[in-house]
């Protein structure tokens, strides 16, 4: 259900308004992924300076001017305030006759990523001085019929393989002397109707885009096709009903040259790309006679054995990351649609009756993360973690931040918090954070609570302690930025979810109890969450505590004032569960007793919000540092995302060691495939080996080697206490002031110290063997070298 008031209403671009939705034949009708196509001609007497287009579709495009491809589109939204582009086509304009060409795609149905409303459709608008152009009923429009309806979605998540013939393509399409005389006029309808009452602009960049090839050739088969393969609706299950073994080539890329199969017969070739990689494929084959298939199958990881990719046909979330294309006469060239997220691509040609050339292309996309921040340390085992960890906050930026892009592709919230702290520290920008923090506010249950993810059809995702998440990071924006503009456009929703859980509190305990209408996630462990769950209740105590700051700092006191009664109140019934120790126990079990168990969790939080009545020093060395020292190993221990917040707690005392020696360890095992993985150890062909929520080192260690720890909104404030491991280290970190520099290298018993503050910042420096202080500009130290 959508959010009242998620969204302000926006002015629309003038453009639009001469500008008409526009869908072959019928925009509701047949609409199981589906495929249109879009030309349009115009003639240009001198080129724009300039040459803004606006364009969206529901629910993506690709867009070509002039037979070059130009971006795609839109980011992911809600019809009701839907998204469009802005892009500037000037590079690819040219005297005379100009040819504008759109592929467009509708599902036709919801997943983790899209809604649908049973519409489809396509809106252009552009002005350029004299040239006008609007999508309407002088453009031409072709249903792609070539595109088979039926095929399997690639993973639960996700959109549909796409398998096309090309000998029923139109040939030339895309350039502008092409005869599209047996095109059709599109339907047309309003530029603000139904679905699409209301346009807004996509508020972050486009996404960045370039070409990328495979690193190396691993290994090639060849085989009989199983039973049927000529028409399939899965081509990875048709391939794994064949021999997906390979013999060793280790060859580099190069474009292939592939001997005749003969009928019925394949030839496979399985290429690493050396890490994750997120993009779509694009063929170039000549030396086709027709008919010949080219399946392709995606995949993270592979037995390095028998070069057998990882793949699990009843894995719960079913991936299946494969398209096809069938080869026409003579050449060949296809770009396939949606994107994956992969390390090996297995590639099988049938059906070749003669020999042919076949060369591929990853178009890689990804969110513009300029690289602004930097770590470098004399340990390279932390260079290489931090760097993994930052090719996984890429892979993982998006149009949206998503959990992995392997799997699903979709906004978990709880995993964007992480990824939101990583890309401010890599690079600064917040614009995807608030993008995100607006579509979580667009998707709730009628009594309030936030989705897990959004947009989203998973009403089986609905998890209550997210929306206390989705509260700490409106929060965590005005901790970056300064601007409390996300709790004012958001005001409505936050008090409705409010509401929920001042609706689910006991009124006997004054704590908030477990809704079995939805997921209780907490965390990937088996922490205790039935009844009155501790974790939970101390989640709500830092959400409502942060909420009343930040309804002071936006001049709200009377908002702030009954949040922070409830939490003190809340911080009164919480403290009945520290037990005579001085630990906090797990929570409260639906007969009323008293859960035994003592968790990490529990005292994490405890510490973070500075529950009184908790024993620090016993929290600390009873049950969280033994745990990172590997001293003992417990029943319930934080998953690779989860352990941020112990890390967190950790820093913040003190142990910057115990911390960087932990992801030195967990970590370097994560370095070999690329990219951060969803747990310690994930199940191969089921869990994410891309999961940007266990990237998190990036930060710590800028922390701990690095020194730099926040401590005042929009970094006003900032702590300076490096740890000193290894020789030596320089870090750069981005601030809305400008970047922080810190260095430190160990030379004759010594260690020079440096620190290089913009103008704006004050910073505390606490180094061994010296008094704290505060200095507001750069600085330097000589210190003596301890053990």
């Amino acid at each position: 259900m959508k959010a009242k008031n998620a969204s302000p209403v926006r002015s629309t671009p003038s453009p639009f308004v001469a500008s008409k939705w526009i869908w072959p034949i019928n925009p509701h009708w047949d609409l199981h992924n589906s495929y249109a196509l879009f030309r349009k001609t115009f003639d240009l007497a001198a080129l724009p300076a300039k040459a803004p287009l606006f364009i969206t579709a529901d629910q993506a495009y690709l867009l070509f001017i002039n037979d070059q491809f130009v971006s795609r589109g839109p980011a992911r939204g809600f019809q009701d305030h839907w998204p469009y582009d802005e892009v500037d086509v000037r590079p690819f304009l040219k005297k005379g006759r100009n040819l504008i060409a759109v592929r467009a795609y509708n599902p036709g149905y919801s997943n983790f990523q899209y809604l649908t409303q049973g519409f489809a459709g396509l809106l252009v608008a552009a002005r350029w001085g004299k040239t006008v152009l609007g999508s309407d009923n002088t453009w031409k429009s072709l249903r792609q019929r070539n595109v088979s309806t039926d095929t399997i979605v690639t993973s639960l998540q996700l959109f549909s393989q796409e398998h096309i013939d090309l000998r029923q393509e139109p040939v030339g399409w895309m350039t502008s002397d092409f005869d599209d005389s047996q095109w059709i006029v599109p339907n047309t309808s309003a530029w603000n109707s139904g679905p699409w009452f209301s346009l807004e602009p996509r508020n972050i960049p486009m996404l960045s885009e370039k070409d990328l090839k495979p690193l190396q050739l691993l290994g090639e088969n060849s085989g009989t096709s199983a039973a049927g393969y000529e028409r399939v609706r899965s081509v990875v299950e048709l391939r794994h009903r064949e021999d997906c073994s390979h013999r060793p080539t280790q060859a580099g890329f190069a474009p292939l040259q592939v001997s005749a199969t003969g009928a019925g017969k394949f030839r496979s070739y399985l290429f690493d790309f050396g890490k994750t990689v997120v993009g779509n494929l694009s063929f170039e084959i000549s030396g086709a006679r027709g008919g010949e298939i080219i399946d392709t199958a995606h995949y993270e990881t592979i037995n390095k054995t028998t070069l057998t990719p990882d793949y699990d046909i009843n894995a719960h979330c079913r991936m299946a990351f494969g398209d096809r294309l069938i080869c026409r006469e003579g050449k060949n060239a296809h770009r396939f649609f949606h994107f994956y997220g992969f390390r090996y691509l297995l590639v099988t040609v049938r059906d070749a009756e003669a020999d042919l050339s076949l060369d591929l292309t990853l178009n890689w996309v990804g969110y513009p993360l300029e690289r602004k921040g930097s770590f470098a340390s004399s340990d390279n085992d932390l260079n290489r973690i931090w760097e993994t960890c930052a090719w996984t906050e890429q892979c993982c930026a998006l149009d949206a931040y998503v959990d992995t892009p392997w799997r699903e592709q979709a906004q978990w919230w709880g995993d964007a918090r992480v990824q939101a702290w990583n890309t401010f520290h890599l690079n600064g920008d917040a614009r995807l954070f608030r993008r995100g923090i607006h579509q979580i506010a667009s998707q709730a249950t009628p009594d309030g609570v936030t989705y897990g993810h959004a947009p989203t059809m998973a009403h089986s995702c609905i998890l209550p302690d997210f929306t206390l998440i989705w509260f700490l990071t409106i929060w965590d924006y005005y901790w970056q930025t300064g601007s409390t503009e996300p709790l004012t456009a958001h005001h409505a929703v936050v008090q409705k979810a409010l509401d929920y859980f001042r609706d689910h509190t006991d009124p006997k305990t004054g704590l908030i109890t477990y809704d079995h209408r939805f997921w209780l996630f907490l965390d990937w462990t088996d922490l205790f969450k039935d009844g009155t769950p501790t974790v939970y209740n101390l989640w709500l105590l830092i959400a409502l505590e942060k909420l009343v700051l930040l309804y002071r700092a936006a001049k709200q006191p009377r908002e702030a004032a009954p949040l922070e009664a409830w939490a003190k109140k809340l911080r009164v019934a919480l403290g009945k569960l520290i037990d005579k120790d001085g630990l906090l126990r797990d929570g409260i079990d639906r007969k009323g007793k008293i859960v035994a168990h003592k968790s990490i969790h529990s005292q994490t939080l405890a510490l973070l919000a500075g529950l009184k009545g908790i024993n620090e020093t016993a929290a600390l060395e009873k049950i969280l540092l033994p745990y990172i020292r590997r001293e003992v190993q417990p029943k319930v221990t934080p998953s690779a995302y989860w352990v941020t917040y112990v890390f967190t707690a950790l820093i913040e005392r003190g142990y910057g060691q115990e911390v960087t020696d932990f992801i030195k360890k967990f970590w370097t095992p994560m370095v070999e495939h690329g990219t951060t993985w969803e747990n310690f150890a994930p199940q191969i062909a089921a869990e994410s080996f891309s999961h940007a929520w266990s990237a998190h080192p990036l930060y710590h260690l800028m922390q701990t080697v690095g020194g730099l720890s926040q401590t005042g909104p929009a970094w006003s404030t900032v702590t300076f206490r490096p740890v000193f491991h290894g020789d030596d280290s320089a870090v750069t970190l981005p601030t809305p002031k400008g970047p922080i520099r810190s260095a430190w290298k160990k030379v004759n018993g010594k260690i020079d110290v440096k620190l290089q503050l913009p103008a704006g910042i004050k910073a505390r420096v606490e180094l061994p063997g010296q008094k704290p202080q505060t200095v507001t500009k750069s600085g330097s130290w000589k210190i003596p070298v301890t053990k």
